[in-house]
């Protein structure tokens, strides 16, 4: 059986004025992750190492939905991210993602070592390994383009994407009164926002990852 596994870390950790705080904000956060994505864990998101953590997934989890959830709730620090898609060869324990291993995530910690060496001078936070080498290219590319659009955001375009990460908003269409309504914007304010920041084509790239995993998934039955 296959799975996605996810690793995470702090950028420029040593650089934290108050670690323990941003620990504890790290554990409360993993802990609602946990609870909200109850249906698509294997294995609990948990702290291993310091400022690092990981946990393991059914193939069709929302996880970019869920890693931008979290770095929405761990701001103002950035956190890197490492995905690898397969098997585990260990016994897997659903309370804490400690102690299994297998291919999932020995691609996982290929993954956030190429963010590490390799991250389009700073733009990308986030790397995908997956079994066919031809998907990987594809997925990265698709992510690539994600993180260089919002890389570009503007503080009022970075609070449009947010908002919309409140309402449970991830997708090209939605009902854009509602996210209007929520910032305080007239819809046509929160149109234009919405058109200069790219958030939809975002979303579009993001989905497609998500699309290729499934993809993966038949094909691999």
């Amino acid at each position: 059986m296959k799975y996605l596994a996810l690793i995470g870390d702090f950028i420029n950790s040593k650089e934290m004025t108050n670690r323990s705080a941003v620990q504890k904000n790290l554990k409360k956060t993993l802990a609602n992750l946990n609870q909200k994505y109850s249906d698509f864990l294997v294995s609990r998101l948990t702290i291993t190492l310091g400022d690092e953590f990981q946990g393991l997934f059914h193939l069709d989890a929302p996880i970019f939905k869920l890693i931008d959830d979290l770095s929405l709730a761990l701001k103002p620090y950035t956190i890197r991210f490492g995905l690898g898609l397969g098997d585990i060869v260990t016994p897997i324990d659903p309370k804490q993602s400690i102690g299994a291993d297998g291919p999932a995530y020995w691609s996982a910690r290929q993954a956030i070592e190429t963010v590490h060496a390799k991250n389009d001078y700073g733009n990308t936070k986030l790397f995908l390994v997956l079994p066919e080498p031809s998907l990987t290219i594809q997925a990265n590319a698709l992510l690539s383009a994600s993180e260089h659009i919002k890389s570009n955001w503007r503080a009022s375009q970075t609070e449009v994407f947010e908002a919309m990460l409140e309402l449970g908003i991830y997708q090209e269409q939605f009902e854009q009164k509602k996210a209007a309504d929520y910032l305080g914007l007239k819809e046509s304010a929160f149109t234009k926002r919405l058109k200069s920041s790219g958030v939809k084509i975002y979303f579009r790239c993001r989905l497609a990852v998500q699309d290729l995993i499934r993809q993966y998934e038949e094909e691999s039955r």
